[in-house]
């Protein structure tokens, strides 16, 4: 159901990645959702690609890959309305959490979510701040998942994190730090002092191209940098293993590059290769995609009610600027990007 009400939107119009602030209808919440109030939406390197229309043929499955749309999957703000079925939240309540691709994203002044996929937000904690958490944790979670390591099994582990330095890559090294993993990171000399600040045992230039200097010594390998650069963390791992994830794999360019018969057999392809370079005994080879997760929105909320975990923010922008905010996470400027709604 739709109210009278309305609500500032920032509108991706299409491929050349134009946007416009228009005021949408806000509809009431359904049963197990909620209307958040919006304090700040980050803005995540996949909204910078899907502005351009990336993905838009797998993501038209889910209604999300017609343009005019709203980005944004990471939210924080205030209940301000609640669906039927709904107890754990009251209105006026401080939230963060996350959205599934969709076509009404968050970047706007109300964003509605599934309960489920809401987090508490700490009392005394900066609650903008918090907005830039929630879609990266949950990636980075089954990125490390999808490679098999768990909190239980992941002490004394040796992992090679690729592409250490960014959102994904920093969190990883702050949990499995905390996990007690021995990580090894990858990235560009400016970084290394935040990597080892993030928990990483080990740091190597990512310039250079290190692969071929490290032996097949790793437990587990993480992919967030390059997908050409897969092969080479595969042949860092050693026989036996528990295995491998990357976040940079060409699933949704294949569809959008081939169409559905050829981008499946071009994804079926791709994958068949990889898994055929794996170490004897490899037990996990995954593609991560994003979902939230109920498992890792737990793991998130324990670890920042614990203030284990955070990313630093390097812009906080207004609707109206937003495409600062897009510019921000297009140039890889350090920091992460929040639209910040008036």
């Amino acid at each position: 159901m739709v109210t009278n009400t309305t609500g500032g939107a920032l509108i991706c119009l299409g491929s050349d990645g134009g946007f416009e602030i228009r005021q949408v209808p806000r509809r009431k919440p359904a049963a197990g959702e909620i209307e958040v109030a919006v304090a700040a939406a980050a803005v995540n390197p996949i909204d910078v690609r899907r502005a351009q229309g990336y993905g838009r043929r797998l993501l038209s499955l889910v209604g999300a890959g017609r343009f005019p749309m709203v980005l944004g999957n990471d939210f924080a703000g205030t209940v301000t309305a609640l669906g039927d079925n709904v107890d754990e939240f009251r209105i006026g309540d401080s939230v963060y959490g996350v959205k599934p691709p969709s076509a009404q994203g968050t970047h706007a002044n109300h964003a509605l979510a599934k309960a489920a996929h809401v987090l508490p937000a700490p009392v005394g904690q900066d609650l903008q701040a918090l907005a830039a958490l929630p879609y990266s944790f949950v990636t980075m979670w089954l990125a490390v998942r999808g490679a098999g390591l768990t909190r239980q099994n992941a002490s004394g582990k040796r992992v090679l994190v690729h592409g250490a330095a960014g959102g994904l890559g920093i969190l990883a090294l702050q949990m499995l730090s905390r996990w007690g993993a021995q990580a090894t990171a990858i990235a560009r000399p400016p970084d290394f002092a935040a990597c080892r600040q993030a928990g990483a045992a080990e740091v190597l230039d990512g310039n250079i191209k290190p692969f071929a200097s490290l032996s097949r010594a790793f437990d587990a390998t993480l992919n967030f940098a390059a997908w050409e650069d897969d092969l080479s963390l595969l042949g860092c791992l050693r026989s036996g293993t528990l295995g491998h994830a990357t976040t940079v794999h060409p699933l949704l360019a294949n569809f959008d590059e081939l169409g559905w018969l050829r981008g499946a057999l071009k994804t079926f392809s791709d994958k068949r290769r990889h898994r055929a370079a794996l170490p004897k005994g490899t037990q996990n080879y995954a593609w991560t995609v994003f979902r939230p997760d109920a498992a890792a929105l737990q793991e998130l909320r324990q670890s920042v009610e614990q203030q284990c975990d955070g990313l630093s923010i390097g812009l906080r922008t207004p609707l109206a600027g937003a495409a600062q905010a897009f510019d921000h996470v297009r140039n890889r400027q350090r920091g992460r990007a929040l639209i910040v709604p008036e």
